[in-house]
């Protein structure tokens, strides 16, 4: 797995993964859970992930170039 991006909130990683698996490229959110069990609110310390498989990494990458995510 590969992390193609890293968000300071879950409802951006979420629209990540939306866009990704809506272009047919699987993705999952990582760390989402851990910032609230932690009891983290900076999100600096434990950013949320948004990961592919390694032989999606690039398609990944060049489908978030063209729908540019916040």
């Amino acid at each position: 797995m590969k992390v193609v991006k890293k968000f300071n909130n879950s409802i951006s990683a979420n629209i990540c993964k939306g866009v990704l698996e809506e272009n047919g490229v699987p993705a999952f959110v990582l760390n989402e859970n851990l910032i609230w069990t932690a009891g983290v609110a900076n999100t600096d310390l434990i950013p949320i992930e948004v990961v592919v498989d390694d032989p999606l990494y690039e398609q990944a990458l060049e489908i978030l170039k063209s729908s540019p995510i916040e």
